[in-house]
């Protein structure tokens, strides 16, 4: 049986690894995903730390070669327990001669399941870099679950209030093909907080259906024809680039954290939500939560996050996203 293993990155190529943290035989490394292998290797060295002495290894069919063609020394295979995640099970492993990556081929990831959402979030570290760096991030993202998640957050201590006298238009008559998504749509916000249903209000703005990439809606009121055309505009300035790039200057690791529906982790004020009703086919509803669409959102979101991170250094926010850098990379994930 014949393979290929990566050695080494070919000169000029700009490929970034998807990377995994696997235990073996309670030794945590870092592997490679790579599909194209048919079986999951290690390098001696590798197998050194996580065997220790006992050297003892079954002679492999295997025939591997590099993308360059170079034939590789298989050294012979050997089982060896993986724990990853919830799952431990025992896996044949390659061993090759010398220092190469650790991969993991198609015999493990037809057995393990791999949680591919946070393996594709997360930009790994390419070869160059220490995998105790790596790890240090790891133990970052564990240490902070609540902050590194899904779903809605709530910014505490503060509520956003809007200023304006009442304005009220009818519902819009939807495409009938875009209901029942407008409708889903509704009990989503509905249940999660964002909206709830009301039966009378001064205020009622027409939505606007958008319709994103997977098909589902997202709900927008059409805030130009009611608050925005009466309503205080907040004009707090919102980052310029050259802004970004004195802050940034001199980092030698940067991170963007992009805040989940951003506007909607601030709790509006009791008194501004009837300015924020939105009129559907299903009847009124009121927002409890900064919606989209409301000129003063931006200028209220940044100004309340600018506040929120101000003295840490070398973070910039640009409304919805956080600017990260550092010196070096300790401080980069200290900041």
């Amino acid at each position: 049986m014949e393979d290929t293993y990566t050695m080494y990155q070919l000169e000029g190529t700009k490929r970034k690894p998807y990377l995994v943290s696997v235990k073996l035989n309670n030794t945590e490394i870092n592997m490679e995903i790579d599909t194209g292998a048919s079986v999951s290797v290690i390098s001696q060295d590798t197998c050194k730390q996580v065997f220790g002495s006992d050297n003892s290894l079954e002679k492999s069919p295997c025939s591997l070669r590099t993308y360059t063609g170079e034939k590789i020394d298989v050294l012979g295979k050997r089982k060896v327990t993986v724990i990853y995640n919830s799952q431990s099970v025992d896996l044949p492993i390659t061993v090759v001669k010398g220092t190469g990556p650790s991969l993991m081929g198609r015999d493990w990831l037809h057995k393990l399941q791999l949680n591919w959402k946070s393996i594709f979030k997360i930009e790994q570290l390419s070869h160059n870099q220490e995998p105790e760096k790596d790890k240090e991030l790891q133990d970052l993202l564990r240490k902070y679950p609540q902050v590194f998640k899904e779903g809605l957050g709530t910014l505490k201590g503060t509520k956003a209030r809007i200023y304006a006298t009442p304005k009220y238009f009818k519902a819009r008559p939807m495409p009938y093909a875009l209901k029942e998504k407008i409708e889903k749509e509704l009990d989503r916000l509905e249940k999660g907080g964002n909206i709830e249903k009301v039966e009378f209000s001064e205020w009622a703005a027409p939505i606007v259906p958008i319709v994103k990439p997977d098909k589902s809606v997202r709900i927008c009121g059409d805030y130009k024809v009611t608050t925005n055309q009466v309503s205080k505009l907040d004009n707090y300035p919102i980052n310029k680039t050259d802004d970004l790039y004195a802050t940034l200057s001199g980092g030698q690791a940067f991170s963007k954290l992009d805040l989940s529906q951003a506007y909607q982790q601030i709790v509006l004020d009791e008194e501004s939500r009837k300015y924020v009703t939105i009129n559907t086919h299903k009847g009124l509803y009121q927002y409890n939560r900064l919606p989209f669409g409301v000129s003063s959102a931006p200028g209220i979101f940044q100004r309340t996050i600018e506040n929120l991170l101000q003295g840490i250094p070398r973070v910039v926010v640009r409304v919805d996203d956080i600017l990260i850098t550092g010196s070096s990379k300790s401080e980069h994930l200290n900041n």
